[in-house]
């Protein structure tokens, strides 16, 4: 079925309207980026003189430091624990713009979400949850991945174990994901049960989608496409759930 998913959803994402919201989003999020950097840091000479402070403050931590000079001597050299403070920064970089351009499409997910109703699902009532309850469960989403983030923050050097900063990115890209859609065609019981019963099929279609975004540029701009994925597969999942 999800491989049926991921084929249907090609067609869609490739219409003038679903292109169009991608264009206009990146375009929106790049000026986004320029006008926080501008506001931060005033110009890019300034946030590269921020960065070029920043390597110099981690090398004489890592020279004062008894523990971090140990970890220097024994495990990596300076110069590896430059290049993966460098990888980590760009990182957080990249996820802050998978996460910037992902807000600015769920303004306009809603178009194509219904579009993909009216097309294909006309028999679905797109009955949508309260405010407040989107408004609960997006915030308590992005509490604790911010928490289980910052907890994993200090791994960030550690070759390796690095890679557990990976479970509070895809945490939060999967919740996101799923509410964006679930929040427009159900009512929150709904997908309360959506969740309890369908868990593994609706991790497994975000894992492969945050996978893709793992391609440079191009896994990110595409997410309309992992929105409309995901919209398949819950519009089929609510008419089960319904006829129940």
């Amino acid at each position: 079925m999800s491989h049926n998913i991921f084929i249907s959803a090609l067609g869609d994402f490739f219409s003038p309207r679903v292109l169009l919201v991608t264009l206009f989003s990146f375009i929106l999020t790049i000026a986004v980026f320029v006008i926080g950097v501008a506001l931060l840091f005033g110009s890019v000479e300034t946030l590269a003189t921020w960065f070029v402070s920043m390597m110099d403050g981690l090398n004489q931590s890592i020279e004062q430091s008894w523990f971090l000079s140990l970890i220097s001597l024994f495990f990596v050299t300076k110069m590896i624990v430059t290049v993966l403070f460098f990888f980590t920064s760009a990182f957080i970089v990249y996820v802050l713009f998978l996460v910037v351009f992902s807000t600015i499409v769920g303004f306009f997910s809603g178009y194509f979400i219904k579009e993909i109703g009216t097309k294909y699902y006309p028999e679905v009532q797109q009955k949508g949850m309260s405010l407040f309850a989107y408004g609960y469960l997006l915030v308590k989403t992005l509490v604790i991945s911010l928490v289980l983030f910052m907890v994993l923050l200090p791994l960030a050097l550690l070759p390796l174990v690095n890679l557990l900063l990976f479970l509070p990115i895809f945490y939060m890209f999967h919740k996101m994901l799923v509410l964006e859609v679930a929040s427009a065609l159900m009512n929150q019981t709904e997908y309360t049960m959506l969740k309890t019963r369908k868990s593994i099929e609706l991790k497994g279609i975000s894992m492969v989608c945050f996978f893709l975004t793992m391609i440079p540029f191009f896994g990110v701009v595409i997410y309309p496409y992992y929105v409309i994925v995901m919209s398949h597969f819950i519009f089929r999942e609510t008419k089960n759930l319904r006829v129940l």
